[in-house]
């Protein structure tokens, strides 16, 4: 069975009837490598081919769909076709002459990307991929479609090779049959393979939505999201939504697909919240990238209350902490009825683990089940926040009604194998006697390259730890030659102190993300050195990362493990490298030495 990429039930209010058996019978039919989305647009033309399908077999296939009956049919030539509609006589283009210009254009912007060329003999700088088109006709038959001339020139209109009729895509037929009709429509035998990597950059060019690309200015795609993330962000639904993925997965960046899709299908904004303020910063760089800005409004949760309570002019008290008064002053209109409508049509959650039980209650109500989308994505082992709190309740009791409509995204891509192990095998003990136990707790898989062993220094003193940083941060930008792709996150403030000093005096440029003001002027495009904190640090990634001072623990904590969360997302913003340095001997620093050296690879579940 093929994957159909595209949701028969969300399609159903724009697919015909014949449109839907195709459908059903292409996922039924081919292979179980093949791949089909239907009417997505395809490009950056938006081009929108009936289905376009990845044969691994074959190649590169675009359908058009047509549910014709033979009695509309008044006339036909090569160019056009002339139909009787309930309307009267209508015109319209020959859709073998539409969806071939579909494919041709396609395939002549396929063929400009070098890694689809052919590299070497008569063809060379050709691309290395075989295409096709056709047109279904769900209701004639073949001998119908023959019957429209009676000299046979209806062959030179609608050639049977490239041509699928009713009877030739019925239930009854059998796999080899129908898949022979859609091997048919390949008029040559140049037939290369598709391989995995060749898919994903044909799916990269047809669907440059899915692309994840990186931080410089070059804007290089770096990979595509992968088969589970795109049909979860293509298939999501209306009412409440839930996933959980773990550090890594691409809860982010299908939380930017999902902005893309309703900013096109809202009549009002749409809505993003998250708790970190750097975040939110990246979040919204990265919808003004896109053109989105006047279409999706982005905040960290504090900032938007805070807008809610001067947009509704509500009675905000100015004593204790002002950000507080404004929730508990957008709660009680809620709560009393002066308030009922946020003005937005979706709200998309990130960072969900952080968000307080009242917090999520009153998002709930704004955004109820039955009218407005809701979409809330956590990872309870990221919780950093009140997290004897956190998440420490079911989600319907603050009126989250997603039972069935959770998703799960197990596959850590940002880390490599080395790096994501030694976090997990660092933190797991702690995350398996402490998760909620409303809350599954999810194991991350490792997918990424195996990638080098995490550096885990002891030093002397903070002086030393300052200079071992400074001389990594200067061998990492002889292999990257960018200071934007390296971050230095510490417990607090005052860990980078002694740091700070030094990189300054190194002419190191860098850019300090602990003030409220800094962290709204973080930009991750900018050429620099970052520094934060481990809670400002989340949903962020860098390509190299040293986590300073690891062995700190907060004197009001109980017990010292408490420090271990917010390490595990520390040690997974890193991608490539990872550098992890203490000064302070405890339990901490004698749990991180035992992993000095030692070379994790495998799956996560393979180190208690």
């Amino acid at each position: 069975m093929a994957k159909l990429m595209t949701s028969l039930t969300l399609c159903s209010g724009r697919m015909t009837h014949g449109e839907r058996r195709v459908a059903q019978r292409l996922e039924s039919h081919l292979g179980e490598d093949c791949l089909i989305w239907y009417d997505i647009p395809v490009g950056r033309e938006y081009r929108h081919p009936d289905f376009v399908i990845i044969d691994p077999v074959n190649g590169l296939i675009f359908l058009e769909v047509k549910d014709w009956k033979l009695s509309t049919f008044q006339h036909i030539d090569p160019q056009t076709v002339t139909l009787l509609t309930a309307q009267g006589e209508k015109q319209e283009q020959n859709p073998l002459v539409q969806v071939r210009e579909y494919a041709c254009a396609t395939v002549e912007s396929l063929s400009r990307e070098p890694k689809l060329q052919q590299n070497t003999g008569l063809y060379k700088g050709k691309l290395n991929i075989a295409w096709a088109y056709g047109v279904v006709f769900t209701n004639i038959t073949r001998q119908q479609l023959t019957s429209l001339s009676t000299d046979g020139a209806v062959e030179s209109i609608f050639p049977r090779a490239l041509t699928i009729c009713q009877d030739e895509m019925t239930e009854s037929v059998s796999l080899s049959t129908f898949r022979s009709k859609i091997s048919g429509l390949f008029t040559t035998r140049f037939r290369p393979a598709v391989t995995p990597v060749v898919r994903d950059i044909l799916r990269q060019h047809l669907f440059p939505e899915i692309a994840i690309r990186t931080k410089k200015k070059s804007n290089q795609v770096c990979r595509v999201m992968d088969l589970q993330q795109e049909v979860l962000a293509r298939n999501l639904g209306e009412g409440h939504r839930v996933i959980h993925g773990v550090a890594g997965s691409g809860k982010t960046l299908i939380l930017l697909y999902r902005c893309l899709y309703l900013s096109e299908t809202t009549t009002r904004p749409v809505l993003v919240l998250c708790f970190n303020i750097i975040l939110a910063n990246y979040i919204r760089e990265c919808i003004a990238e896109r053109g989105l800005s006047g279409k999706v409004h982005v905040y960290h949760f504090h900032d938007w209350c805070a807008n809610a309570a001067r947009k509704f002019k509500l009675n905000v008290s100015r004593e204790g902490l002002y950000f507080d008064n404004c929730f508990d002053a957008l709660e009680n209109a809620v709560n009393s009825g002066a308030v009922t409508d946020s003005g937005y049509d979706a709200v998309l959650v990130d960072e969900g683990h952080d968000f307080d039980q009242r917090w999520l209650s009153l998002i709930a109500r704004l955004f109820d089940n039955t009218t407005r989308s809701l979409l809330l994505m956590y990872d309870d082992a990221q919780s950093l926040y009140r997290r004897e709190r956190a998440l420490n309740f079911s989600l319907a009791s603050v009126g989250i009604q997603a039972q069935g409509r959770t998703s799960v995204l197990r596959v850590n891509y940002r880390n490599p194998c080395r790096i994501l192990n030694f976090a997990y095998a660092f933190s797991r003990d702690y995350f398996e006697s402490h998760h909620n136990q409303e809350l599954p707790l999810v194991l991350p898989e490792a997918c990424g390259e195996e990638g080098d062993i995490p550096d885990i220094e002891l030093c002397q003193s903070e002086a030393e730890e300052a200079r071992r940083v400074v001389a990594w941060l200067k061998e990492q930008h002889a292999i990257a030659c960018r200071w934007g792709d390296m971050a230095v996150v510490c417990p607090t403030r005052y860990s980078a102190d002694r740091l700070t000093v030094l990189l300054n005096q190194h002419k190191i440029p860098t850019a300090v993300s602990f003030t409220s003001g800094d962290k709204k002027a973080y930009s991750h495009r900018d050429d620099v050195v970052h520094l934060m904190t481990f809670q400002s640090s989340k949903g962020l990634e860098f390509p190299y990362v040293a986590v300073i001072n690891a062995s700190f623990v907060h004197k009001a904590a109980a017990d010292e493990s408490e420090a271990i969360p917010a390490l595990y997302v520390a040690f997974t913003r890193a991608t490539r490298s990872l550098l992890v340095t203490c000064y302070k001997e405890n339990s901490i620093s004698r749990q991180l030495t035992k992993f000095a050296g030692v070379d994790l690879l495998g799956q996560p579940d393979d180190y208690a």
